[in-house]
C-alpha cells in the first residue's frame, strides 16, 4: 500500500481527535462520580454559630439565656450577690468583650453607666430602661418589675430572631415557654397581694420598689425617708425618728435591707431597733444569689422570705409577751381575804379525857 503525505496527515488527525475525545470522556466521568460536597454554606454556618451576647448584669443576662438557649453565648460583666455594684468599673478585658459582642444588654436608668459609654455603633443594643421609658433618676431595679421583664423578653426575642432568622422557630418556642412561666409568676404575685394585703413592710433601700408595686403593698417607711433614699440623699433626723418609733411600737412586720449596699449609721440604728422590737429583717441582694438561675425563682424566694419573716415576727412577739406578762395585772385591785366561819367546840369531847 502506498502511503501518501495526504493519507499520513489524515491518519494523524484521526488519532489526535480520538485522544482528545478520550481525555474529555475521562474528565466527564470523573466529574460524574465525584462525592457530594460537604462544605457548609455561609448562611448555614451563620445559623449554627451562637449569637455573642454581653450583659452588664446577670439579672438581664439570665433572661437573655432563657430566650436564646443554646443559640446564644452570654457573658455577664457583673455577677452574684457579692459583686461590688457601687464601685463597678469597666476593665480592659471587659471593654474588649463588649466590642466583640453582637448584642449588648444593659439596664439603663443610670444603673450601669460605667459600662454604657462609647459602645460600638454597629452592635445591637437592648436596654431595659428604653423598653419601658425609664430615665436616669427613676428607680433602676427594673428586673423586679413585671412590665420591664415582659418588655425585655420581647425585645430580646425580636433581636435574636432578626440576627439569626434561621433560628426564629427555636427562639419562638423558648419565648413562649418563658411567657408561660411568667404567667405562673403573675398568678403567684396576685395571690400574694390578695392574701397578704395587710402586711406592713418597710425598706431601708428602694430595692424592691417595683416588686411592692406589683403586689399592691405600700412601703410603710415614713414618706420623707422614702423620698430621701429614692433621691440618694441622707434622710432627715426627724424621718429617722419616725421610722424608729414605728419599729418600737411594732407597727412594722418585716424590715427590708439591700445586702449589697454599705450600711451607714442611720441604717445601723434602724436595724438595731428592729432587732429589739422583734421585727424580722430580710436582706435582698441587687444581683442574683447563687441559688437563683432565673428571675422568677428569685422573686418567689424573696416573697417567701417576707411571708416567713412576718410569721416569725408575730411568733417572737407573742413568745416574749408571754414571758414578760406578770401573773397578776398591776391594774387589778387585790381582793380582801374574807373571814371564814366561826369555829365552835361545843358538843365536842375533850380529847384529854
Amino acid at each position: 500500500m502506498r502511503i501518501t503525505v495526504t493519507t499520513l496527515k489524515n491518519t494523524i488527525n484521526a488519532i489526535a481527535t480520538y485522544a482528545i475525545a478520550l481525555v474529555v470522556g475521562f474528565g466527564v466521568a470523573a466529574c460524574g462520580s465525584q462525592a457530594p460536597s460537604t462544605q457548609t454554606k455561609p448562611e448555614e454556618a451563620k445559623s449554627n454559630k451562637p449569637i455573642s451576647v454581653v450583659s452588664t448584669l446577670d439579672t438581664w443576662g439570665s433572661l437573655a439565656q432563657e430566650i436564646g438557649g443554646e443559640d446564644v453565648k452570654v457573658v455577664n460583666l457583673l455577677n452574684g450577690s457579692n459583686a461590688n455594684v457601687d464601685d463597678a468599673k469597666l476593665s480592659d478585658n471587659d471593654s474588649k468583650t463588649l466590642h466583640s459582642a453582637q448584642v449588648i444588654v444593659v439596664n439603663g436608668a443610670g444603673y450601669d453607666d460605667w459600662a454604657t459609654k462609647n459602645l460600638p455603633k454597629k452592635t445591637e443594643l437592648v436596654s431595659a430602661a428604653s423598653t419601658v421609658g425609664a430615665l436616669n433618676g427613676d428607680n433602676p431595679y427594673l428586673w423586679f418589675s413585671r412590665d420591664a421583664r415582659s418588655a425585655m423578653a420581647n425585645s430580646l426575642y425580636e433581636t435574636f430572631s432578626r440576627i439569626n432568622p434561621a433560628k426564629r422557630k427555636d427562639f419562638t418556642s423558648r419565648f413562649n415557654k418563658w411567657k408561660d412561666k411568667e404567667k405562673t409568676l403573675d398568678a403567684y404575685l396576685n395571690k400574694f397581694a390578695s392574701v397578704h394585703a395587710k402586711y406592713k413592710i418597710a425598706s431601708t433601700s428602694p430595692i424592691i420598689f417595683w416588686l411592692l408595686s406589683d403586689i399592691n403593698i405600700k412601703d410603710s417607711a415614713p414618706k420623707d425617708y422614702i423620698s430621701s433614699i429614692a433621691q440618694g440623699t441622707d434622710p432627715s433626723t426627724q424621718s429617722i425618728g419616725e421610722f424608729s418609733k414605728l419599729l418600737e411600737d411594732r407597727h412594722i412586720d418585716v424590715l427590708i435591707n439591700d445586702s449589697q449596699k454599705n450600711k451607714n449609721d442611720n441604717i445601723n440604728v434602724i436595724n438595731g431597733i428592729a432587732g429589739r422590737s422583734y421585727t424580722s429583717i430580710v436582706n435582698v441582694s441587687e444581683l442574683m444569689p447563687s441559688y437563683a438561675k432565673q428571675l422568677d425563682t428569685w422573686i418567689i424566694k424573696i416573697l417567701d422570705d417576707i411571708e416567713n419573716g412576718t410569721k416569725t415576727s408575730a411568733s417572737m412577739r407573742l413568745a416574749i409577751d408571754k414571758q414578760e406578762k406578770p401573773s397578776r395585772l398591776i391594774t387589778e385591785k387585790p381582793k380582801p381575804v374574807l373571814p371564814g366561819p366561826v369555829r365552835s367546840n361545843e358538843g365536842q369531847k375533850d380529847p384529854g379525857k
